[in-house]
């Protein structure tokens, strides 16, 4: 009997669980499609299941999208592809769901495909400087400056794929508080695309600058390394104070010496510069907080809370080889209760 039931499951292994498949990337975004040219997204899928799997259609929904799957049995573990076609008749932005239906499994896996179908497609105009994981970028860093809590400003990385083969751009490491959109996912040889960073500044827990590394690689699974880091700076202002014309005149008002400081022409390994800072106005200056946006700079000041006509010195060390290595612009950021200056930025010449 023992032989006979392994018989029986070896003559009907299409039963699928539910967790039959496994697709690696669900969203294909195709990024600008040209109109009337016919433009295939194709999908990496996988048998996860622990019995040999048979397609029994792909469901579009729409006669505008063509589907292409494997014809006959897919034994476990198996990596396989499935196509989605779309025929681009339409100008504007398009989405469409596939639906993928396992032989003997009522539930489908859904897979996307969307773009935008355009007269022409427009190329970025500008260069790519920066060789970052394998691929070419117009940045190398992303600033977001002057951000309001509970705004969502975007910033483009414009990338291009230099390679003879297809590659599929990831971006890794991202903190909590910024989300990429890639279009298109998939890069042809020599071909365009941009990458959407999106920040969410209700997220982000402190005022002031948040810095974070991320990482842009030509495929998922690749390691992360210096040669793939792209910074992201992000500074969050405090609430803006709503005040009378009374309680303007009483605040406190801060003013610098300088807002720049030229550390170029100052010859050494150690290079040092002072800025005086005091308060013209009515009610004691705080300095809520100083942050650097790079290494290689060092600050102390003898107060952080001046009273009204009071004044203090900022000491500012530069190293010079640690300032030769860093990427962004050398600056220092201060938050103040100064209600007409809340961020103060000092630049740093090196």
């Amino acid at each position: 009997m023992k032989k006979l039931s392994l018989s029986l499951l070896l003559a009907f292994p299409l039963f699928a669980s539910a967790q039959t498949l496994q697709v690696r990337n669900n969203i294909i975004d195709l990024g600008q499609v040209q109109f009337m040219q016919p433009v295939t997204a194709t999908f990496d899928v996988k048998n996860i299941s622990n019995a040999p799997i048979e397609i029994s259609s792909l469901y579009s929904g729409c006669n505008c999208t063509q589907v292409g799957f494997p014809v006959g049995i897919i034994p476990a573990g198996t990596d396989f592809k499935v196509s989605a076609t779309y025929d681009s008749k339409q100008l504007g932005h398009f989405q469409r769901d596939v639906a993928i239906y396992v032989k003997n499994q009522k539930e489908p896996t859904y897979v996307t495909v969307k773009g935008i179908v355009v007269p022409k497609v427009e190329n970025f105009v500008g260069n790519y400087p920066y060789s970052i994981g394998g691929l070419l970028t117009d940045v190398n860093i992303i600033e977001f400056d002057d951000v309001n809590r509970g705004e969502r400003p975007v910033q483009d990385i414009h990338i291009f794929n230099p390679n003879n083969q297809f590659v599929e751009p990831v971006l890794m490491h991202l903190p909590n508080y910024l989300r990429a959109e890639i279009s298109p996912k998939r890069l042809g040889p020599k071909q365009e695309g941009v990458i959407h960073i999106m920040l969410n500044s209700s997220k982000m827990k402190s005022l002031g600058l948040s810095q974070a590394s991320i990482y842009l690689s030509k495929g998922m699974g690749d390691k992360v390394s210096e040669d793939k880091e792209i910074m992201v700076s992000s500074v969050l202002l405090p609430p803006e104070p709503r005040l009378d014309e009374a309680s303007l005149y009483r605040s406190p008002r801060i003013q610098l010496s300088s807002t720049t400081v030229d550390l170029s022409n100052i010859k050494g390994t150690k290079k040092k510069a002072e800025i005086i800072i005091t308060n013209k106005g009515k009610s004691p200056l705080e300095i809520r907080s100083m942050q650097l946006f790079t290494p290689g700079i060092e600050i102390t000041l003898a107060k952080q809370k001046l009273n009204a006509g009071e004044s203090t010195k900022m000491k500012i060390t530069g190293y010079t080889q640690d300032l030769s290595r860093v990427k962004t612009r050398p600056r220092i950021l201060m938050i103040t209760n100064d209600p007409r200056q809340q961020k103060v930025i000092i630049e740093i010449k090196k």
